[in-house]
């Protein structure tokens, strides 16, 4: 039995932070503020870019929990955009940052760290509440002042439904891909996963 085909300019294969971040930035530059076509799309001339984006999960966002992020690349794909627009997002109020002991021997430290937790373990079992400790400072590469506490579940969502809501892009969750299409060395679309048939 041979596959239905479906020609389109752009297919994205899971619908995460990255392809949300670059969909809504494609989407912007698609058409200007008055309809007019920006991007004409090579399968279907006359309309935009032609874009699918195929998500195995059953609905956006199955895939991802929560996150703290500095959010600058959401900054720069909603450059207008408030904490409180988003659902269930809030700017970050208060940093801490603590060291793990690690009591148990679960992790997979090198020899030096669990020399270390040892040591701080026996010298400051009084000390130590949780087999953790506050440290006094929080290195600026993981620092996330200014950032915000958001679900990237409900955040990929969100921006999912902003994204279909322009008509400029398609999102179908439920569409997992089995494999990419290749001719040349080239990547040339992605076929999908049969799903509900007999193998007859």
């Amino acid at each position: 039995m041979e596959n239905p085909m479906m020609e389109v300019d752009i297919a994205c294969v899971g619908f995460g932070p990255a392809t949300a971040g670059f969909l809504t930035t494609l989407s912007g530059a698609m058409t200007d503020d008055s309809g007019e076509v920006l991007l004409p799309s090579a399968v279907a001339p006359g309309l935009p870019l032609q874009v699918v984006c195929y998500e195995r999960a059953d609905d956006i966002g199955f895939g991802v929990s929560g996150v703290v992020t500095r959010a600058r690349g959401i900054r720069d794909s909603f450059p207008d955009l408030k904490a409180e627009e988003i659902p269930m997002a809030a700017p970050v109020a208060q940093e801490k940052m603590f060291y793990l002991l690690d009591p148990y021997g679960a992790s997979r430290r090198g020899a030096l760290m669990r020399a270390a937790d040892r040591t701080l373990k026996l010298g400051g079992r009084l000390l130590l509440r949780d087999s953790a400790f506050e440290l006094p400072w929080i290195p600026p590469f993981l620092s996330k002042d200014d950032g915000l506490v958001l679900s990237l579940g409900q955040f990929c969502q969100w921006v999912g439904a902003r994204l279909m809501g322009t008509g400029l892009v398609q999102i179908w969750p439920g569409t997992p891909v089995s494999a990419p299409l290749i001719e040349e060395n080239t990547v040339v679309g992605v076929q999908l996963a049969d799903q509900g048939v007999e193998k007859d």
